[in-house]
């Protein structure tokens, strides 16, 4: 199984980084953000986690009331 790498996801000053538990079999991995929001990405053995954890980085924001620049 791979890791991601927490490039590519604007994060306006929250650092995010990703943290696995588990054995090989049974790995979970998580988003973690500097200010201790942590989330399980469910889908990170797949193509599509790059982006659920875009989603779910840009979610975190809004809810902190940061704005995101769009993709143009």
């Amino acid at each position: 199984m791979g890791r991601l790498i927490p490039t590519g996801v604007p994060n306006d000053g929250h650092p995010m980084d990703f943290e696995y538990t588990g054995t090989e079999q049974e790995m979970k991995c998580f988003m973690v953000c500097a200010c201790g929001w942590k989330v399980e990405i469910e889908s990170f053995s797949h193509p599509w986690s790059l982006i659920e954890t875009r989603v779910r980085a840009q979610r975190h924001l809004e809810e902190l009331g940061i704005e995101n620049e769009k993709d143009e």
